[in-house]
């Protein structure tokens, strides 16, 4: 027994040595955080010990706040890395965040909307009724926020959607020379009046030939249309299975407001020049 603990002895005091020489230094910097994320908002709670300073990466922005919230604009994971010091004595901490975007629902609340950035503004010099939108791709749907003048009202539409993200199958309109390729075509009217339809492109991509193949009631979802800072604001959802279950990385679109004698009111993004194309969603 008396040998063991000759051997336990120099051991034991090897291994407080070599704990007392790490890299958070003698006054015991120690980095750590935790976060709650909601939708694009992430709040951080800062743990750390000892520290004085704070350096933080969040993959797209820094701050050097003690426990900063960080507003991401994209789903994803992201590396998020705080470094902090006291004096010449420095500790590092990294954690993933997972950011899955907001949890839209159609409804009279557009607050699920507030940290979700446009996705296309049109020009101040481009005239009609349709000024911007944003859109955001959940896990079952896809998610729309129109937004106007106040002469918008969305009675009638239609909707041009790239599903397979290659604008050299589907219809190729004129309007977007620069990259179309619109496997859907939406057509109908809003809640607000009597629905309509989604249609399947089919044959040659110069040939205007859609086939109805989900109604607005079963793929699609409106909410009302509202005012928002002076501009009519509509918010709407069509279901990835009425768009045949979208496996790419991005979907492509096109939105055009009709008049009820189908003359157009509004369209964006803007169409009919050699750069026109879809505005891209990514899922």
């Amino acid at each position: 027994m008396k040998r063991n603990l000759y051997i336990l002895c120099p051991l034991l005091c090897l291994a407080l040595m070599t704990g007392s020489c790490k890299k958070d230094g003698g006054s015991g910097v120690k980095a750590v955080f935790s976060y709650v994320a909601d939708g694009y908002k992430v709040n951080f709670t800062n743990f750390s010990t000892n520290a004085q300073t704070y350096l933080w990466d969040f993959g797209d922005g820094t701050s050097t706040a003690k426990s900063p919230q960080h507003i991401y604009t994209a789903k994803g994971d992201f590396l998020v890395k705080l470094t902090v010091t006291n004096g010449e004595e420095s500790s590092f901490f990294a954690d993933t965040v997972k950011v899955t975007g907001p949890n839209i629902k159609i409804d009279t609340d557009l607050s699920d909307w507030l940290y979700v950035g446009y996705s296309y503004e049109n020009a101040e010099s481009h005239a009609g009724t349709i000024r911007a939108v944003k859109a955001f791709a959940g896990p079952d749907d896809i998610f729309f926020y129109m937004e106007g003048t106040g002469d918008m009202k969305i009675d009638l539409f239609d909707m041009y959607i790239d599903a397979d993200n290659n604008p050299a199958t589907g219809f190729n309109t004129w309007m977007y020379p620069a990259g179309s390729g619109a496997d859907f075509l939406l057509e109908g009217s809003s809640a607000t009046a009597t629905g309509g339809s989604v249609y399947l492109h089919q044959g040659n991509p110069a040939d205007f030939s859609f086939t109805p193949t989900v109604s607005f009631a079963d793929g699609m979802r409106f909410g009302p249309l509202t005012t928002v800072s002076g501009r009519k604001v509509m918010e709407f959802s069509i279901k990835k299975s009425a768009l045949n279950s979208p496996k790419n990385r991005a979907v492509n679109f096109a939105f055009i407001e009709l008049s009820t004698g189908w003359a157009q009111l509004g369209i964006i993004p803007e169409s009919a020049t050699p750069e026109s194309k879809f505005i891209t969603v990514p899922l």
